[in-house]
C-alpha cells in the first residue's frame, strides 16, 4: 500500500513538472511575439514657398506655406515582423508674390501616399529601412493678374523609392527618410493651350507618362520625438522639391517649412491561426 502510494506521488511530481515546463515554453513563445504598434501623428506645418509655372507666368512667386499632415506607421507580419506600412495625407496652402510686389499666387494641393519599408537593419537602437510608395496629388494654381487663363491645375501619381533611418537616443529619438519618384503619369495643358480648347475635347497630350526626363522630385523628411512628462512632441523639418519640363512649360514647387505635432501609439495583437478544434 505504502509502495503504491510512492509511485502515485512520484507520478504527480512529473506530470506537474511537465505542465510546469510546457505553460512556460508556451508564455515565452507568446511573449516573443513583437507588438504590431501603429504610430498615427497629426502635425501642421509652417515655412517658404516658391512657386513657377511657365503657363501662368515667366516669374516667380515667393511666400508662405502651410501645410495639415497626417501619418501613420504600422509594423505588419510580413517579411517576419521586418515591414512597416506607411500612410501619409497632406494638404497644402501658399500664397506668393512676384519680384515687384504687385501680383499674388495662391496654390492648393492634396497628397496622399501609400506604402512602406523593410527594415533590412535593426537593433535596439538603429533601424534602416528601404521601400516604396504610391502616392496620388491634385490642386491648383490661381495667379490672379491673368485674364483669359488665371489658373492651371495639377494632377499626376507616381511610384516613389522610399530610405528611412532612425536613431534611439536615451531621451530622444530621431528619423530621416527621403523620397523621389521614379515613374508615373502626370496631366500638363500645352504651351497656350486654354482650358476652354480642351473642355471642347482638344485634349491631345494633355496626360503624359512621367520620369527622370520630364519630371524630378525629392521629400527630406527629418524629425525628432521628444518626450514631456505624459506626453509626446514631434518636431522637424520637411523639404519638398518638385519640377517639371513638358509640353514646352517649365514648373516647380519648393517649400522648406518646420514641423510640429503629437504622435500617438496604439497595440494590435497579431491574429492567430484559426484551429478547428471541433473533430
Amino acid at each position: 500500500m505504502v509502495k503504491k502510494n510512492r509511485i502515485s506521488i512520484l507520478l504527480s511530481l512529473i506530470f506537474s513538472f511537465f505542465s510546469l515546463n510546457s505553460a512556460s515554453l508556451w508564455s515565452q513563445d507568446v511573449d516573443s511575439v513583437p507588438l504590431l504598434i501603429t504610430n498615427n501623428s497629426y502635425l501642421v506645418g509652417i515655412g517658404s514657398a516658391n512657386m513657377y509655372d511657365t503657363y501662368l507666368s515667366p516669374l516667380e512667386y515667393k511666400g508662405t506655406s502651410i501645410r495639415v499632415m497626417n501619418e501613420r506607421m504600422r509594423r505588419t507580419t510580413w517579411f517576419d515582423y521586418r515591414f512597416y506600412k506607411q500612410q501619409i495625407i497632406d494638404l497644402e496652402v501658399a500664397k506668393g508674390d512676384n519680384p515687384a510686389k504687385n501680383a499674388s499666387e495662391y496654390w492648393v494641393l492634396g497628397n496622399y501616399r501609400l506604402g512602406g519599408h523593410y527594415q533590412f537593419y535593426q537593433t535596439n537602437r538603429l533601424r534602416l529601412g528601404a521601400g516604396g510608395l504610391w502616392d496620388i496629388a491634385g490642386g491648383v494654381l490661381y495667379n490672379e493678374r491673368n485674364g483669359n487663363n488665371p489658373a492651371t491645375a495639377r494632377a499626376y501619381t507616381n511610384l516613389n523609392l522610399s530610405a528611412i533611418a532612425s536613431y534611439r537616443f536615451d531621451k530622444f529619438a530621431v528619423r530621416w527618410q527621403i523620397d523621389t519618384p521614379v515613374a508615373g503619369v502626370l496631366f500638363s495643358p500645352r504651351y497656350g493651350q486654354s482650358y476652354y480648347e480642351m473642355s471642347l475635347g482638344n485634349s491631345v497630350d494633355v496626360v503624359n507618362f512621367s520620369s527622370f526626363h520630364n519630371q524630378r522630385a525629392l521629400r527630406n523628411y527629418i524629425t525628432a520625438d521628444i518626450p514631456l512628462n505624459k506626453y509626446i512632441i514631434r518636431v522637424g523639418y520637411l523639404g519638398s522639391y518638385y519640377q517639371t519640363k513638358i509640353n514646352s512649360i517649365h514648373t516647380h514647387h519648393y517649400t522648406h517649412s518646420f514641423v510640429i505635432g503629437f504622435p500617438m501609439e496604439g497595440v494590435k495583437t497579431p491574429r492567430k491561426k484559426t484551429e478547428n478544434l471541433y473533430w
